[in-house]
């Protein structure tokens, strides 16, 4: 690309050009600012639309360059490739998800038994998460995995007071009723409560080997997993808890934040920020009345705040003022609605602005000192020396103009008041 070699070459340009107009110009100030009858003010609709265009080409190019840097940069680095088999791996190793043959990523583990699922998120709870995760992330249950089990995710009572109130307080409403009601501790010969074992489902009777009904074993299961395609309702299952405390471990999120920032979003804002500036700094350096492509197609252009050709130096807080606001409001927000309707405030106060001040400048006009004309219908000076000596020389050419209206003199124009009478009427 050629764009990072050519840039310091108009930069210098611009700034030799823009010295030279301020030695030419320091002594050198307009009578009177107002009216500024030699410019047109931009209509309003026109610089909206302009804006719009603008927009459009750059989001064009934007989402071009994000495609290409993400296919051609992002997936062949060893760097984003380790991230992702990182955080592809923690998943799978977790035990609540399984390899995706197709492309290589993960999917959603399902059964046709409950106790499966059982199976699945006791082995994430009390082997994974205590044995083979990181170890600088690993849990200790105190030697209760089966009771702690029992307590908080098949929703039994903690008979045994060994949490508080707060912890108990924290489990999903469908463990603390739906797991309630499902699951109770199984009972020893004496019926007394074994919370060293695996609580059963009520429908069992404390029979671990009685048979469960069709309606039982779709209340069991639904309680554990509904897929997507089931949950017309929107329902939570216990699979929805378990993946969300997955996704939440330091460890997890670390390495998503590594391969997600990698992928998406550093190329993202770099594209973001070329494109800016791109189209709304470079492409208006090049142009001598700071025109954007926008501006170009109509007819805008813009001028210093004295109705003078503009210095090409105003771009930078011009652009700049603008380039932050959006690059600040990403890294903070990211890429959701929330950006998109501040960034619509922000436009909507900019254009306030516009409408209601003398000028018609817009936020970032008045911060870089510029006004927005209508090219076809302006009249635009370099400075006021030159606005003076082209005055003066329309002013001398007017004097040189003969007055045709004041009639000359009838005794030197020949007339003859026979003409158009027959020749042989005339006089020899």
């Amino acid at each position: 690309m050629q764009y990072p070699f050519f840039l310091p070459i108009i930069q210098l340009y611009a700034i030799f050009e823009c010295m030279e107009e301020y030695q030419t110009n320091r002594n050198v100030s307009r009578v009177s600012t107002d009216g500024l009858s030699n410019i047109r003010h931009a209509g309003l609709f026109a610089r909206f639309v302009a804006v719009i265009v603008d927009l459009a080409i750059m989001g064009v190019v934007f989402f071009g360059l994000v495609l290409l840097t993400q296919n051609t940069v992002c997936v062949n680095s060893p760097y984003v490739k380790k991230a992702q088999e990182e955080y592809y791996g923690y998943n799978i190793d977790s035990g609540l998800y399984e390899k995706n043959e197709a492309d290589g990523t993960y999917k959603e583990r399902t059964f046709d038994n409950y106790l499966e699922y059982q199976d699945m998120f006791y082995s994430y709870y009390t082997d994974y998460l205590v044995n083979k995760c990181p170890e600088k992330y690993r849990v200790n249950y105190n030697g209760k995995d089966n009771y702690w089990f029992n307590v908080f995710v098949l929703g039994q009572n903690d008979d045994l007071k060994l949490y508080s109130d707060t912890d108990l307080n924290k489990r999903n409403e469908l463990v603390r009723v739906t797991g309630a009601e499902l699951f109770t501790y199984k009972l020893d010969a004496e019926e007394k409560p074994l919370y060293d074992e695996i609580a059963l489902a009520r429908c069992l009777k404390n029979n671990p080997e009685a048979e469960v009904s069709l309606d039982d074993r779709t209340k069991l299961i639904r309680y554990f997993y509904i897929s997507d395609a089931d949950n017309v309702n929107n329902e939570t299952c216990y699979y929805h808890i378990a993946t969300l405390d997955l996704v939440n471990r330091t460890f997890v999120s670390k390495a998503y934040d590594t391969w997600y920032n990698h992928y998406y979003s550093y190329p993202m804002i770099a594209c973001l920020s070329l494109s800016m500036i791109i189209f709304f700094f470079v492409i208006p350096m090049i142009f001598k009345n700071g025109e954007t492509l926008g501006k170009l197609i109509f007819h805008l252009g813009l001028v210093n705040k004295l109705g003078y050709r503009y210095n090409r130096l105003q771009l930078i807080p011009r652009f700049l003022f603008m380039m932050v606001i959006v690059v600040a409001l990403y890294f903070i927000i990211g890429v959701s609605l929330w950006l998109l309707g501040i960034l619509t405030f922000l436009a909507l106060v900019s254009y306030g602005l516009a409408i209601f001040t003398h000028n018609h400048q817009a936020i970032h006009d008045f911060i870089a000192g510029t006004i927005v004309i209508d090219k076809i219908h302006s009249e635009i000076y370099q400075n006021a020396t030159q606005e003076e000596k082209i005055k003066d020389e329309i002013n001398s050419v007017k004097s040189l103009i003969p007055d045709v209206e004041t009639p000359r003199d009838e005794s030197v124009l020949y007339v003859n008041k026979n003409y158009g009478k027959d020749d042989n009427n005339k006089e020899g």
